[in-house]
């Protein structure tokens, strides 16, 4: 009974702390539709992959969207036609180097181990860079939205907002504009919220059943504590706001490169994200994406485990 109950306290603290992200990255998605044309984002965006990348890694620090709401932002920048490495830096990079979560990695390491706090901006920055481009070169001009070349057919306008979305040259009222971003923010809320409920369930069956004397068996090895840190991680799917005080927490036994794999990686992709990535996006491209995160974020920490 115990089990269960504990179950359902952290499938609710998951979920519920989640939810607010997810209606945030929901309203951005929609202001974009509605306000910023195809043409628009084009003429803004450099089309060279490492100009494109640090421009998705640019926006990634304005905007204060932790792990869940980076997926429907993304999602939208890329049926505006945003090529697929600027949305990929920025939704790896926004949910490091925003202002919420850099300022919770500030409170957290600053005062005993500021280097942690350095290494996750500038790591974190690395990571989505290298990811950005990489993923830029395989999946250049390719369709990897589920069901994109259905979507784009809706687009014109099966959600009743009365706008044209391919060439906007709808008159901007406010009546118009405020039903659009209500119902885009509806649409793309509903759309991620199902597998964002499945990958909380299973989150919560993890830290439940996860025994965390596991976790000190590597406690002594460094390669091994790293890839321990990035597996935890990635299965507890705590939100990008708030790992930094467990990272900290941590510290007593595990070193600065493990708890750097810990911070980098959990914020990218964890179980949770991995159910909302898998019912928007395909598959081969989920899998080549998650591949790269843990590889690229693992020798990382590495150098880290070096540096330090």
């Amino acid at each position: 009974m115990d089990t269960i109950k504990n179950i359902s306290i952290i499938f609710t603290s998951i979920f519920f702390e989640s939810i607010p992200f997810l209606l945030l990255g929901a309203f951005i998605s929609s202001i974009i539709e509605t306000y910023i044309s195809n043409e628009t984002m084009a003429k803004i965006i450099p089309r060279n992959k490492v100009l494109g990348s640090f421009v998705g890694i640019f926006l990634g620090f304005f905007l204060p969207a932790c792990d869940c709401a980076v997926i429907p932002i993304s999602k939208r920048l890329l049926k505006k036609k945003v090529p697929i490495n600027v949305s990929v830096s920025f939704m790896l990079a926004s949910p490091i180097i925003n202002p919420v979560v850099l300022l919770s990695t500030y409170y957290a390491f600053y005062n005993k181990n500021p280097e942690i706090f350095w290494y996750r901006l500038l790591f974190g920055i690395l990571i989505a860079l290298i990811i950005g481009i990489i993923i830029g070169i395989i999946y250049n001009n390719k369709h990897i939205i589920k069901n994109e070349l259905l979507e784009e057919d809706e687009d014109d306008c099966c959600c009743e907002c009365g706008h044209d979305h391919h060439n906007h040259k709808h008159k901007h009222t406010f009546k118009h504009d405020f039903i659009s971003i209500c119902k885009h923010t509806a649409n793309d809320f509903f759309e991620v919220v199902k597998f964002l409920m499945f990958g909380a369930f299973i989150a919560s069956l993890v830290q439940v059943m996860l025994p965390r004397n596991v976790l000190l068996v590597f406690d002594n090895n460094q390669v091994l504590s790293v890839l321990v840190l990035m597996i935890f991680a990635y299965l507890i799917s705590l939100c990008s706001t708030s790992d930094s005080f467990i990272g900290k927490s941590l510290l007593s036994s595990f070193s600065k490169g493990s708890i750097m794999g810990y911070l980098l990686l959990g914020p990218m992709i964890d179980v949770k994200n991995t159910f909302v990535l898998l019912g928007n996006y395909k598959k081969s491209f989920v899998i080549t994406l998650i591949s790269l995160i843990f590889v690229v974020t693992f020798i990382c920490s590495l150098l880290v485990v070096m540096l330090l």
